[in-house]
């Protein structure tokens, strides 16, 4: 590594760098460069988690999930670009893509023939700030002639005022074209009920940490049923992040939380792998 010395005269000093620090600088780089080349040269994918519900006990919507794809035909694991997106901005462009993407896919794809009603996607905080965003959406969606009500967008929590003002100003234009919103990562730690309150959300989600706490600590259970019980005297609907087992899956139907989630039924696939596990599983 790189020995640090810092002299009393100006003169003298000089920066060390720690080797380790080095290295993760470079690998930063690198995969800032991986973003940009991937934005550039059409190498950014959408996969597609089905979503099940209780009620209907068939697959109803899903989540698209930003992927890149390495020149080797690799998945790049979306924890190692998208925190560095989120740094850098490029996830605004990022976005933008899935959700032209995925735009594209209801196009190309009779969904509503697969049982599906909608299909989620998330939204940055980067875009919710975006003055533009609804009017670049509502026309991406007139482009590809898509039913606003197949998109529902996912937001998360934002402490800014002015950021939230941005975002409500957004929303609104957006619902009165006729898209719906969650709120996503409910129970991460961070939740406050006052947004469930304040946003004119339709879904909440629980987060996964949350979901997998209610199997295992009995006050987690406690504050998760009284929870989605004044979620659902709002009038809103509830998706459950992160079910694993048939044991899991059975008692969450059996509270009643309306949609499921979770490698239990599948991982996100891509495109092809999806339209065909909804025709497997949805006949």
């Amino acid at each position: 590594y790189y020995r640090m010395n810092y002299l009393d005269a100006p003169e003298n000093r000089c920066i060390c760098l720690d080797e380790s620090e080095m290295n993760k600088k470079r690998s930063r780089e690198d995969m800032v460069g991986t973003i940009i080349d991937a934005i550039e040269n059409d190498k950014v994918e959408v996969f597609y988690q089905p979503i099940y519900s209780g009620s209907e006990r068939r697959f109803v919507s899903a989540e698209a999930l930003v992927r890149i794809r390495r020149d080797d035909g690799s998945i790049i694991p979306p924890g190692l670009f998208i925190p560095i997106a989120e740094e850098t901005d490029l996830i605004s462009s990022l976005g933008e893509i899935v959700f032209r993407n995925t735009c594209r896919f209801i196009k190309n794809n009779d969904i509503r023939k697969l049982g599906m009603h909608y299909i989620e996607i998330n939204l940055s905080v980067a875009q919710c700030e975006s003055k533009g965003l609804a009017e670049d959406f509502i026309e991406i969606m007139e482009e590809y002639g898509v039913d606003p009500s197949f998109i529902n967008l996912e937001i998360t929590e934002t402490g800014s005022i002015v950021k939230r003002k941005r975002l409500m100003e957004n929303m609104n234009k957006l619902i009165d074209y006729g898209v719906t919103f969650s709120l996503d990562d409910f129970g991460n730690g961070q939740s406050n009920l006052n947004y469930i309150v304040d946003m004119p959300v339709q879904i909440v989600k629980f987060d996964r940490d949350m979901i997998q706490s209610y199997f295992k600590n009995e006050k987690a259970k406690l504050v998760l049923n009284a929870t989605m019980r004044m979620v659902h005297d709002m009038g809103l609907k509830v998706v459950s992040e992160g079910v694993e087992t048939k044991e899991q899956l059975d008692m969450l139907v059996g509270l009643g939380i309306d949609y499921i989630q979770g490698y239990y039924f599948s991982k996100p696939l891509p495109a092809d792998e999806f339209m065909a596990f909804m025709i497997e599983n949805n006949k």
